[in-house]
């Protein structure tokens, strides 16, 4: 997926920025899975 490093500082957005990634890589996942 190639993330690396947060683009954005403190905790707050941090947070933020992961739950985004997580969400991609979810995404991502459903749609291999699914055919």
């Amino acid at each position: 997926m190639g993330f690396r490093q947060f683009l954005l500082r403190g905790l707050k957005a941090v947070t933020g920025e992961w739950t985004l990634v997580c969400i991609a890589y979810n995404l991502k996942r459903i749609h291999v899975l699914a055919g």
